[in-house]
């Protein structure tokens, strides 16, 4: 199926397929149903995308007759445009499958036979010639339509009495008594008198330019559409008496008045795929479809049906088209059609939701996320097969809770009290799976070394629930990380999460704090995205906090976030790229360009550096540690030789070295004293790179200057088995700005206390310093929501806070436990200005000490530092 991706995609077709499936989905409430719009996308390609969505729409749903068809305009320009059009639809919604056969249509069988009556116009008709004409319109006549796909013949006839044909009761007496029979299918079938109330109520208004609809008696309209009797209707009025007859007989199809009808089983509404490249027979479908649901319907404001039409192309026709929005964001567009369409006086009602594809190519992802995007399925016989879907879900219940990562016998939705939707589910992470997506506040199947945290932050959730007012904020990360180091950091990041929310709980702005995981390496931060914006549909979120480490996919997921205009606050993510993916982005930590900055002056200068080997990671998604490799060496270039600048493979079967090989090659530069080694790779592989140094080195090993993600591996210990070891890492943030000693640290401020007080151990392991930064990112979330409340409360309860990150600069900039957090920088509107940045250097005892520290600390006064002298240093 890859052709069908590379025809869907461009940018923001994820987003939009999922809406379309979403939007087909029917409510499981019986007494509620959907408004559906006509879906018109301009596409330079109309066909060819239609014709991949309907297979990807129906490639999965082997079940029941095909609900998802594609129907093309004829090549004539005759009056049966319409008619052509529905029966091509009919022919296949009427499709016989092994379970029975497919959808019927009377109403529609019936219309068609007055279309051909206005088309032939007889010149006389009586009442036994309209018993002939039916009976032989249901058993001779062919509706032609033209295929959607090239085909030798591009005309096909479909005999009418496949689609519908009279009852027995009324086919029997109309060979004996034609007049007996008429009366009869006046008085008793039902598709007969549909037509004498179409029109709606009986003192129906008629406003100026309203085409009247056709409503009377079979035999009126007959002599009517043959000219014998009154004025012959126009072609509009053929049209909307099509469209409507089609309709109707959707409606009664689908229909959940009956307690066992085939409508109750019927879990998706059938869609209609409409190409047009200007022809007149769509437009004239769509027109008369228009002209039906803004029809005078006999109960309610809106004429319902349950049909979605989906026309991609260009449609012809004089009047204007509404206005276009980005596919990116369909989900807001439909509510604000939604509101328009309620506004709207009855005539006035625009029935079109308009989307523009983008005429760019699509981005490098874009296919996949449309792969991993599925229609909604389909139950049949739900409604009369109850023991069987009993038995059904004693099986099915633990098999689809372990695939979406519920306890095995648990329900999926919480219905006393209601509960935030489970959005989680089991993804492929190569040779493992894991549970990624929205998770409220109670993540299964994660690390129990997580459970501590998680219940802090599960506990400071009910009693935020409980005030008038509070805040909803999610983290997103890497609940799963899939290695202990990175289970420690996840650890962190919620520990100074669980802490700042219990500072803010008694405020006026109390934090309720929910969780996403997006898998290992963030490879489903834009799942987790999305998951997000549809929660934030249902309920208004404040911001995303979190954000793991730099890849595509996080910066995917923060361009997502910006489109449903999200805030998001990244705690320890750096990359550049970042800043300009949303402007609704800030960030804790300073920017890689910041960090590569500080990298090189501390190389040339403390370290007094001559030259230089850089490592870094070769995966291509991996933006952080590339992106920081190529600005180290950009700024080392001026005044320290680069001998290598090399990349290691992430997997066997890549291009390139492996790391153990890089880290023997880089023991060359322990001849030279004046030479040191730059790794910008991930902490993952940093022990791998160590030990193809040690193979080699023969414990000389030469100066190493780490970036700031080795912070998780050096607090592991690891570094015992490494002798004389000589290692300076940069630090976002970490305990050691302030010695080693426990009290002295609880002097700078309410964090270590409150630290302390729940989980011990502040000395040690906040030398990582992620507790510090995700500490601070929710520190910013409650100022910008202070700001807010300052000049208008009511803003903030029902919009939010983004207005408030923007006032977070100079006096008003926050004193955060990791550094000043001023967003007053034009260069970097949404990195902090000036940051504390530090250099830490790994110690026999297994904790770092400080070396250096750069940047803005205006409450607090950090040490100069505490490492005792080395050779190399000044």
């Amino acid at each position: 199926m890859a052709e069908d991706h590379r025809e869907l995609a461009f940018d923001g077709a994820s987003e939009f397929l999922s809406w379309l499936y979403a939007l087909d989905r029917r409510p499981w409430i019986f007494t509620r149903e959907k408004l559906l719009p006509i879906v018109y996308l301009r596409h330079r390609a109309p066909r060819k995308y239609l014709s991949a969505l309907a297979d990807h729409w129906t490639r999965l749903r082997r079940r029941g007759p095909r609900q998802c068809v594609v129907v093309a305009a004829g090549g004539g320009s005759g009056d049966d445009g319409v008619e052509q059009l529905l029966a091509a639809a009919l022919a296949r919604f009427s499709r016989r499958t092994w379970l029975g056969r497919g959808q019927r249509a009377p109403h529609f069988a019936l219309a068609s036979w007055l279309a051909a009556l206005r088309r032939e116009k007889p010149s006389t008709l009586s009442e036994a010639e309209v018993i002939a004409k039916i009976r032989n319109h249901h058993s001779r006549y062919e509706l032609a339509y033209q295929e959607a796909r090239e085909s030798p013949d591009p005309m096909i006839r479909v005999p009418l009495d496949t689609i519908s044909g009279l009852p027995w009761w009324i086919q029997l007496p109309a060979h004996l008594l034609p007049r007996a029979a008429l009366r009869l299918a006046d008085t008793v079938f039902g598709p007969q008198r549909w037509f004498e109330r179409r029109g709606g109520s009986h003192r129906r208004v008629t406003v100026r330019g309203e085409a009247e609809p056709l409503r009377g008696t079979l035999f009126a309209l007959a002599k009517r559409c043959a000219g014998i009797d009154g004025e012959v209707p126009s072609q509009r009025q053929i049209d909307a008496l099509l469209a409507d007859a089609f309709l109707q007989d959707l409606r009664r199809t689908y229909s959940r008045s009956r307690p066992l009808g085939g409508g109750r089983r019927r879990r998706t509404y059938p869609v209609l795929l409409l190409p047009s490249e200007g022809e007149p027979a769509p437009a004239a479908l769509v027109r008369a479809i228009t002209d039906v649901r803004n029809g005078q319907p006999r109960r309610g404001t809106v004429k319902r049906d349950p049909l979605l039409v989906v026309v991609a192309g260009r449609l012809a026709g004089d009047g204007p088209e509404p206005e276009a929005q980005e596919p990116g964001s369909p989900e807001s567009a439909y509510e604000d059609w939604r509101a328009d369409l309620a506004a709207a006086g009855r005539r006035q009602r625009v029935w079109l939701l308009a989307f523009e594809a983008p005429a760019q190519r699509a981005p490098q992802n874009e296919r996949d996320r449309v792969r991993k995007v599925r229609p909604p399925g389909r139950v049949p016989w739900m409604s009369f097969a109850s023991v069987l879907a009993v038995l059904a879900a004693l099986v099915a219940v633990p098999v689809v809770n372990y695939e979406f990562c519920r306890p095995p016998l648990s329900s999926p939705i919480g219905l006393f009290p209601p509960e935030p939707r489970d959005e989680m589910s089991r993804e492929d992470l190569g040779d493992v799976d894991q549970c990624v997506g929205l998770v409220g506040d109670s993540p299964p199947l994660v690390s129990p070394d997580l459970d501590d945290p998680i219940e802090r932050i599960r506990q400071a959730n009910a009693e935020a629930l409980r005030a008038e007012h509070h805040l909803t904020v999610v983290h997103l990360t890497m609940l799963s990380p899939g290695t202990d180091q990175g289970v420690r950091a996840t650890r962190e990041e919620l520990r100074g999460l669980a802490i700042a929310q219990r500072e803010s709980l008694g405020s006026e702005t109390p934090i309720r704090l929910l969780l996403a995981n997006a898998g290992a390496g963030m490879r489903h931060a834009d799942k987790a995205a999305r998951e997000i914006i549809q929660a934030h549909h249902r309920e208004r979120i404040d911001a995303v906090v979190g954000l793991g480490i730099s890849t595509e996919e996080t910066i995917a997921a923060v361009r997502d976030l910006g489109r449903a205009a999200l805030p998001a606050i990244g705690s320890s993510t750096t990359a550049d790229e970042l800043l300009t993916a949303s402007p609704f982005y800030y960030q804790v930590s300073v920017s890689n360009k910041r960090q590569a900055a500080f990298a090189a002056e501390y190389a040339t200068g403390d370290m007094r550096a001559s030259s230089a080997r850089v490592y870094f990671s070769g995966d291509p998604a991996d933006t952080y540690s590339s992106e920081l490799a190529t600005a180290i060496r950009d700024h080392l270039d001026d005044t320290v030789e680069i001998t290598d600048h090399a990349a290691y493979r992430t997997t066997d079967t890549d291009d390139g070295e492996s790391v153990f090989q890089l880290g023997r090659e880089a023991c060359t530069a322990a001849v030279d004293p004046d030479e040191i080694v730059v790794y910008a790779g991930r902490a993952e592989r940093f022990g791998q790179f160590l030990n193809g140094m040690k193979s080699r080195c023969e414990n000389r090993y030469p100066r190493i200057l780490a970036t700031d993600d080795v912070s998780r591996f050096v607090l592991e210990g690891t570094n015992r088995y490494y002798p004389n070891l000589r290692l300076d890492y940069i630090a976002l943030a970490s305990s050691a700005l302030w010695g080693s000693e426990c009290e002295a640290m609880k002097e700078q401020g309410s964090f270590y206390i409150h630290y302390d007080d729940l989980f011990t151990n502040a000395c040690d392991e906040n030398r990582d310093g992620r507790a510090l930064l995700s500490f601070d990112a929710l520190t910013l979330v409650r100022q910008a929501a202070t700001n807010v409340l300052n000049s208008d409360p009511e803003f903030l309860w029902s919009q939010g806070i983004e207005p408030g990150l923007s006032k977070i600069r100079g006096e008003g900039r926050v004193s955060g436990v990791s550094g000043d957090l001023d967003y007053s920088d034009p260069a970097e509107p949404r990195a902090p200005a000036n940051k504390a940045i530090m250099v830490l250097r790994i110690t026999d005892t297994g904790q770092p000490c400080l070396v250096r520290v750069d940047g803005q600390f205006s409450s607090q006064n950090p040490i100069t530092g505490s490492c005792e002298p080395q050779p190399g240093d000044r």
